[in-house]
């Protein structure tokens, strides 16, 4: 199931925007194109982590796999009064409605139109932290839906960490190494592989959990041959490692129709700002990976970040900006194109210029100049050329931007301009 429009109404900076979220265009082409993709942009304060919010809070579990109902409350605090309204519309044709004046999350029309849809949400911010003496003994009853719309996860009663879940599987697979289970040493190999193999192809470096016995168990990380304790990596490393680690052992922990492979399964992810911490190397990498190995799922990102959004092909751009009276409005839509530049992208989606301010403003000046020339204004020619020189011997980039307005200038005048 999938989402296909947001309505919102007198809600945070929201006084009533719809937002329609179409298919994606390439639909009946090969499957290596991957997810559909829906990325937020604008610049703080313009409502980007309430949509998310909203649709987070808008899905409900109902007893799907016999897991009890589980709703993200974090969209409740952003209610301002009884006038507030919103309702979510799926492509099956139900709807779903979050209301002030009803009881959250709301009212749907039947359970049983919901109970194929399966969500999850992740920020930035969830950080694997380092676990020592590690107990695989312990009854555990794991949720795998429970916490699983909160953007911000803490561990809950019954709940996995990470270190335990690698833990449990690297012992259940020496478990059925020794007892000759070939398809359990399979199942709980591949279970800690899909991870390294994701998080190996964002940061382009080999790394494999370890489970280390010393006085009692733990588990490291080893990348290229160094072995570190998870609180010892880097934040971006971390990050990845964590949102995408929790989201592989929740969906291993699911039971699924017809037992499909988890990279094969249809669901809804919401990502809140996951370019933080990262590199602009690794901002590059992680969209594409996730999109290409959830390739039937519905992302939903927020993000600042031209090269996360200059990543991919076809994903859908929602520019929000404010009105003058302070209310947020999704101002364009365009698809993605990463045969563009990334200067194309910061002026165009963020619309922010190449240079500084102060550096854009001298060149303003100099264009403008330039067109005081053409319109045979009395200018000082020697002075502009003298700002051209200047200009030029900035650096190579700016050289070249002078040189173009130069030549052109020579082209209509029919006049000489050089440095």
């Amino acid at each position: 199931m999938k989402i296909r429009s947001l309505t919102l109404k007198n809600i945070g900076v929201f006084e009533d925007e719809t937002i329609s979220f179409p298919e994606k265009q390439d639909k009946d082409l090969a499957p290596s194109t991957g997810a559909e993709i829906h990325i937020l942009t604008g610049q703080n304060g313009t409502g980007k982590t309430t949509i998310l919010q909203a649709l987070a809070s808008g899905v409900n579990y109902s007893n799907v796999f016999n897991y009890p109902t589980k709703f993200s409350k974090i969209f409740n605090k952003k209610f301002v009064n009884g006038k507030s309204d919103a309702s979510i519309v799926f492509n099956n044709g139900n709807s779903v409605y979050l209301t002030g004046n009803h009881n959250f999350p709301g009212n749907y029309s039947t359970d049983e139109a919901f109970k194929d849809l399966i969500a999850f949400a992740y920020s930035s911010y969830l950080l694997v932290q380092h676990q020592e003496n590690i107990d695989i003994t312990k009854n555990f009853n794991y949720n795998p839906l429970a916490n699983a719309l909160e953007f911000d996860k803490t561990n809950i009663q019954n709940d996995y960490t990470l270190s335990e879940w690698l833990a449990i599987n690297s012992s259940k697979r020496a478990l059925a190494r020794e007892s000759g289970d070939d398809n359990g040493v399979k199942r709980f190999e591949e279970n800690i592989n899909n991870i390294q193999k994701i998080v190996q192809d964002v940061i382009s470096e080999h790394i494999k959990f370890e489970v280390i016995y010393d006085t009692g168990m733990k588990v490291n990380a080893n990348i290229n041959g160094k072995k570190l304790d998870f609180d010892l990596l880097p934040d971006g490393l971390r990050s990845i490692i964590s949102w995408l680690g929790d989201l592989i052992m929740r969906m291993d922990a699911m039971k699924w129709k017809d037992d499909l492979p988890i990279f094969e399964r249809e669901f809804i992810l919401f990502l809140d700002e996951i370019e933080v911490h990262l590199h602009p190397s690794w901002q590059r990498k992680i969209l594409p990976v996730v999109q290409k190995l959830f390739k039937n799922a519905q992302i939903f990102i927020t993000t600042h970040s031209p090269f996360l959004v200059n990543s991919v092909d076809g994903a859908y751009i929602y520019e929000l900006d404010l009105d003058e009276n302070g209310h947020s409005k999704v101002t364009k839509v365009t698809t993605s194109d990463s045969s563009k530049s990334y200067q194309n992208i910061i002026r165009e989606v963020f619309e922010v210029s190449r240079f500084s301010e102060s550096l854009e403003k001298e060149l303003k000046e100099f264009t403008d100049t330039r067109n005081d020339i053409l319109l045979n204004k009395n200018i000082d020619e020697n002075e502009f050329l003298n700002k051209a020189h200047q200009l030029a011997s900035l650096n190579d980039e700016v050289k070249n931007t002078i040189l173009f307005e130069l030549r052109q200038l020579s082209k209509k005048t029919g006049k000489e301009y050089a440095l």
